[in-house]
């Protein structure tokens, strides 16, 4: 009985359209990413599928998505590139004026409001061709895609990130707690008696404490030992600076956002009662992308974006320490 039809070697090319297709989960932008055409990268799919006797991409309501085995090929392929071809891998030509990639970010709205121009204005200058979606980011999701890639980079505060993420801090914080300008009993400086007696202003989108500064503060309070007062949930960050100044809540925030909240509102911003971990700012890829030279120049591009956003803010006050504006009669 005749046996399986010989299948030919693999070649470097071969598993270099390997990678995109992973990486892109769709044949017309894999084609697109290598500079081939739509039916050339189906052809190698196809192929690919015969030599590893795997689907390797199944059609899902979501789009392709890979198979187990494809995802374990993945890492293998990614080390057989590395060590055949090193010097192409990671100084390979990408032409940022002339990719008509797309980018998609996600992170939250107040980020979003801080890096979104800058990231606008270099992309006009350095890659008008280049699209940009950025979406409001739900901590919950984020890490599942990623690795579905329905993103290609997340820009927040992930407590625990998985193994298979990359991660590169671009804004160091700290974070501070705020209070209304006129408050009856804080002036200054806040006692951890007067953070548990005084409801509190979070923000997110429903009841579960997923945030990261809210994890942070429960495990600084032990949790159930001291009981926080949530008195009311805001579903934007943005928006808990206004009620904490029209009231006499509490809440605790980047200090970047009550720097810029205090320069419009009767707020003060005083130092926690406790210590309280930095909610630093760094951007999260997924390892598939880790290699991809436009993901590369991208990365770098945010790299540099926030540390030119971050030097303005640094210099405004002088100091990281929080501060109580002018507004408040002495």
């Amino acid at each position: 009985m005749p046996g399986r039809s010989p299948v030919s070697p693999v070649t470097l090319q071969l598993l270099v359209q390997f990678e995109a297709l992973i990486q892109e989960r769709h044949v017309t932008r894999a084609a697109e990413r290598m500079g081939i055409s739509q039916s050339t990268m189906s052809a190698a799919l196809a192929r690919l599928r015969r030599q590893f006797d795997d689907p390797l991409l199944i059609r899902t309501a979501k789009g392709m998505v890979p198979t187990a085995k494809a995802l374990e090929l993945a890492k293998r392929v990614r080390v057989a590139l590395e060590l055949l071809e090193p010097d192409r891998l990671h100084e390979r030509t990408f032409r940022a004026q002339e990719s008509e990639r797309h980018f998609r970010i996600l992170t939250t709205e107040g980020l979003a409001l801080l890096l979104a121009p800058p990231i606008a204005n270099h992309l006009r200058q350095h890659a008008p061709r280049i699209r940009l979606t950025i979406q409001p980011s739900d901590m919950r999701g984020t890490v599942e895609a990623l690795r579905d890639q329905a993103c290609d980079l997340t820009i927040g505060h992930i407590l625990h990130p998985p193994s298979d993420l990359r991660k590169k801090l671009i804004y160091p914080q700290a974070a501070c707690c705020i209070v209304s300008g006129r408050h009856p009993e804080i002036d200054g400086r806040i006692t951890l008696r007067q953070f548990l007696k005084y409801p509190h202003v979070v923000w997110g989108a429903d009841e579960t404490s997923y945030r990261s500064i809210e994890t942070s503060v429960a495990r600084a309070l032990g949790n159930a030992r001291h009981p926080l007062k949530h008195a009311i949930r805001v579903p934007n960050i943005l928006i808990v600076p206004a009620v904490v100044a029209a009231t006499d809540m509490i809440a605790t925030v980047p200090l970047r956002i009550a720097r810029e909240a205090a320069e419009r509102l009767d707020i003060q911003a005083v130092q926690p009662p406790f210590k309280l971990a930095n909610p630093d700012i760094s951007m999260y890829w997924h390892e598939l992308n880790h290699r991809d030279p436009a993901h590369i120049w991208f990365r770098q591009s945010i790299q540099t974006i926030a540390q030119a956003v971050r030097a303005p803010l640094s210099e405004r006050a002088g100091a990281n320490a929080p501060s109580r504006p002018t507004g408040r009669p002495a």
